[in-house]
């Protein structure tokens, strides 16, 4: 080197380590205001938190060296805490992508109370140590020999990760996430797959003391993999909202689209299937049965189910269930119910709404009013079951 100066490898290392750290919280900060401004709905809550934190914490990672951290006590209760909100937030950013309607966590404050209690004992702990007192526990984080307390804080941090992760394995490739559309599925996938791999990282660092101790002697391997497997998960993040927008929209799909991209052929079987099937258990007689309610009820999207329905039955929803109401109704004729009831009586049984919609709706189908009809049937001249189509 010149003038016999030689550049000490920490400080090349802590450089390399800075600059990549950087690159991911900078992209991360543009993945979040992209989402703010042009995404902003309560169903991407989570998202935008869950990347503000990992944007957040890869910008804290080059303050994690002695010298930083000696002359700011208060810098540890602000950053080694935040691993808490991972898990949480990865967990409530999956469970909402997965359904039609946001909806909060169950008894959501008990998921962030970690953060919080963790945050209090840290601060409290830290800044009640005297400056010696304080110095010594630096020395000994990053010699390799850190307190039980702080071990034991890394620990928990690690087991919380990995119940939520597995949390969110579970609703990305369950039973739910498969009435979702193909993009739908590639946002949760990556959201459960690539924090998996991000929370080994970390777990090596959390747990292994003698990272910290290297990291000082210029070794900066498990924080680099760490800080690049975060970015790279911020990367993913912006390629899937350029590339796939439309799982970030309200409830998952384009506010404008062309259905014939959205349903394969055997996903619209599939999804015909089950409308059959919740129209055959009776839902039909419920009269303010629509698309919406429905789609919430099997957990699809209500574009999807209509897009499934027209295309298979090339009817529109409504006219499906009104077909389906009309079929009970003259089932029920057959048996002979009108010897006890009104003809309205079981138009209002079967589901529909209103006399008007009834009437409307069984002259479109079977080519004459029910009035029409109740006459041709004390004539015998009208088959009970009609031409129905």
């Amino acid at each position: 080197m010149k003038n016999g100066t030689k550049i000490p490898c920490y400080t090349v290392s802590m450089t390399i380590l800075v600059i990549l750290a950087l690159i991911g919280a900078v992209q991360g900060a543009m993945v979040l205001l992209l989402i703010l401004f042009k995404f902003r709905h309560g169903k991407n809550t989570a998202l935008a938190l869950l990347i503000l934190v990992f944007a957040l914490r890869l910008g804290t990672i080059p303050t994690w060296n002695v010298s930083f951290l000696l002359d700011r006590s208060w810098c540890w209760p602000c950053t080694t805490t935040l691993p808490f909100l991972f898990g949480p937030l990865l967990y409530w950013c999956v469970r909402e992508l997965s359904r039609e309607i946001p909806a909060p966590l169950p008894l959501w404050p008990l998921h962030f109370l970690p953060f919080l209690t963790g945050t209090v004992l840290v601060g409290g702990m830290i800044l009640g140590m005297s400056k010696e007192s304080y110095s010594t526990f630096v020395i000994n984080v990053f010699s390799g020999h850190p307190p039980l307390w702080y071990s034991v804080l890394n620990g928990i941090k690690v087991l919380l990760n990995i119940v939520y992760v597995a949390l969110t394995v579970k609703v990305a490739f369950g039973y739910r996430s498969k009435s979702l559309s193909q993009v739908h599925r590639r946002w949760l996938h990556a959201l459960a797959i690539i924090p998996s791999v991000v929370l080994i990282a970390f777990g090596f660092v959390a747990l292994d003391p003698g990272a910290t101790a290297r990291l000082s002697g210029g070794n900066i391997t498990p924080f680099a993999v760490l800080a690049g497997i975060m970015s790279f998960f911020i990367y993913i993040l912006s390629f899937l909202v350029l590339l796939a927008p439309s799982g970030l929209e309200q409830g998952g799909v384009p506010l404008q689209y062309r259905q014939k991209f959205y349903l394969s052929e055997e996903e619209c079987r599939k999804l015909v299937d089950r409308v059959k099937q919740h129209l055959e258990k009776g839902a039909f007689k419920d009269p303010d049965l629509s698309e919406q309610t429905l789609a919430l009820a099997l957990h699809i999207h209500p574009n999807r189910l209509s897009q499934a329905v027209n295309r298979h039955y090339r009817i529109p929803f409504r006219t499906l269930v009104n077909r389906s109401r009309l079929a009970y109704f003259l089932e029920r004729v057959r048996r002979g119910a009108l010897e006890k009831q009104t003809i309205l009586d079981l138009a209002f049984e079967a589901g529909f709404p209103s006399k008007s919609t009834f009437n409307r709706v069984f002259k479109d189908e079977m080519h004459l009013t029910p009035t029409e009809y109740e006459k041709s049937l004390r004539q015998g001249k009208t088959e009970e079951n009609g031409p129905l189509h």
